[in-house]
C-alpha cells in the first residue's frame, strides 16, 4: 500500500508523541552557572550549592541515576543559548522575567533572590531611588537579568563582563562604582576572591526574582508536573530547609 503524505505525517507525528512522553528526568542535559552558593564548582569540578542539591533529590526521587557530575558549568550567555536551542536541555539557576517566561518551561521557585547594586562602603555612595544609579558606572554579566535592570533603570554607563571576578576586579579598582547582582551570591564571591564581604554593601535593591529551573521547550509536560511536584514534596517534608541550611541560607 502506498503510503500518502497525510498518513506519513501523522505517522511522524506519533512517533514523536511517543518519544517525548518517554522521556525520563535521566534524559535531560543540565546545565548551569557559577552563581553560589546556588550553584557553583565544586571540589574536582563538579558542580555543587542549593539548586544542585536540590535536582539531586529530584533525580533521586523519580528513579534517575544522574549524578552532578553529569552537569555542566559553563558561561551564562552559552548556557542560555543551549537551553533555547537544544532539545531536552534545562538550565539552572534562571532568574523568572516576562520575556523569558514564554521561552522555557519552568520548575520553580527554587530560591527568591535579590538583585541589589553593590558597591565599596569606603566610597560612601548613597541614593534615594534608582535615578541617582543612572550617573554610576555599573558592572554587569553580559546575558544576566543584572544588565536588563541597569538598562531598564536608563544607567549611562554600563560595563559588560563575561564573569564575575572580573567585575569584582573592577569593582575594587574604581573602574565601576556599583555592581548589579544577587547580594547573597555577591558577598560569596568577594569571600571566596579573598576579600572581606563587611567591606561592601548594597546601596540600592533593583528587584526581587525567583530563581528556577529553565527546560527546553520540548520537554514533555507530564515530566515537567512530575518534577514541579517532587520540588513542592521536598520543600513540604523538610528536606529543602536542611539543603538551605548546609549553605548557610
Amino acid at each position: 500500500m502506498k503510503l500518502t503524505l497525510g498518513i506519513v505525517l501523522a505517522l511522524a507525528m506519533f512517533s514523536i508523541a511517543v518519544a517525548a512522553s518517554t522521556t525520563t528526568i535521566d534524559d535531560i542535559i543540565y546545565l548551569t552557572e557559577e552563581y553560589p552558593p546556588m550553584n557553583m564548582e565544586g571540589e574536582n569540578g563538579v558542580a555543587t550549592g542549593v539548586s544542585v542539591d536540590v535536582l539531586m533529590e529530584i533525580i533521586k526521587r523519580l528513579g534517575g541515576s544522574k549524578t552532578a557530575d553529569y552537569i555542566l558549568i559553563v558561561p551564562w550567555v552559552r548556557g542560555y543559548n543551549e537551553v533555547l536551542t537544544t532539545p531536552n536541555s534545562c538550565l539552572f539557576s534562571m532568574t523568572v522575567t516576562e520575556e523569558r517566561l514564554p521561552l522555557f518551561k519552568w520548575v520553580g521557585p527554587v530560591f527568591i533572590n535579590t538583585d541589589d547594586a553593590i558597591a565599596l562602603k569606603k566610597r560612601g555612595l548613597k541614593v534615594s531611588s534608582p535615578k541617582g544609579l543612572v550617573n554610576l558606572k555599573a558592572g554587569v554579566i553580559r546575558g544576566d537579568t543584572g544588565e536588563v535592570l541597569a538598562e531598564d533603570i536608563g544607567i549611562n554607563h554600563i560595563e559588560r563582563a563575561p564573569s564575575n571576578d572580573i567585575n569584582i576586579k573592577k569593582l575594587n579598582e574604581g573602574i565601576i562604582d556599583i555592581w548589579i547582582y544577587s547580594k547573597s551570591s555577591a558577598m560569596l564571591l568577594i569571600e571566596e576572591m579573598g576579600f572581606d564581604p563587611n567591606d561592601y554593601e548594597s546601596i540600592w535593591n533593583l528587584d526581587t526574582s525567583e530563581l528556577s529551573f529553565a527546560f527546553h521547550k520540548n520537554v514533555d509536560d507530564e515530566l515537567i508536573k512530575r518534577i514541579q511536584r517532587t520540588l513542592d514534596d521536598i520543600k513540604a517534608d523538610g528536606t529543602y530547609n536542611a539543603i538551605m541550611e548546609k549553605y548557610g541560607m
